[in-house]
């Protein structure tokens, strides 16, 4: 994604995720408020943008809050498990708005506009915050559309976005699934 940050200490990465996790809990409390409902981690969340769409009118008529996924949020570009289910909220929004569905090239438009965002709320693109939100947004639809496979570790593929290069992280992403055993 980049090369600017070749080894970012572990408190550059703590002062980066922290930053990165307040914009995305402020983008989550603005858009809830905006919209009248909010969300809540669910087991299964809606499986495409029919579904997404309805449960979204659903949700603003009645104000009940949006279901999203809550697996795959305890290794992340965020401090906490709640506050990558408020960035799943926010894509849900999202996907919705800009009635993009689930396909790489949908999935990189909204990654565009969470970028967008970011840079709008003062974000800096040459940020180690930003480069984070890119690689988890960009990188990992990347990699979703390369290998078919969810990411493991989102935060080590991250990093490793930002210290290598794309091709590397996968490289990599696929060596922790195997050492995890869950590769197929």
């Amino acid at each position: 994604m980049t090369d600017q940050f070749d080894r970012p200490s572990p408190v550059e990465i703590h002062n980066a995720v922290a930053q990165l996790s307040e914009f995305v809990r402020n983008e989550a409390r603005t858009t809830a408020t905006e919209l009248g409902f909010g969300w809540r981690p669910a087991s299964r969340g809606p499986a495409d943008l029919p579904e997404l769409q309805a449960e979204f009118r659903s949700c603003h008529s009645s104000g009940l809050p949006l279901r999203v996924l809550r697996g795959f949020s305890e290794a992340t570009v965020f401090d906490r498990p709640p506050t990558n289910h408020a960035m799943r909220f926010i894509n849900g929004t999202r996907h919705v708005w800009l009635s993009a569905d689930f396909t790489t090239e949908a999935e990189l438009e909204v990654a565009s506009c969470h970028l967008a965002r970011a840079k709008s709320e003062g974000l800096s693109p040459g940020s180690l915050e930003f480069a984070l939100l890119q690689a988890d947004t960009v990188g990992q639809t990347l990699y979703i559309a390369r290998t078919k496979q969810f990411v493991v570790n989102q935060l080590a593929f991250a990093l490793d976005c930002i210290r290598f290069d794309f091709d590397t992280a996968v490289e990599r992403e696929v060596n922790r699934r195997l050492c995890l055993g869950t590769a197929s």
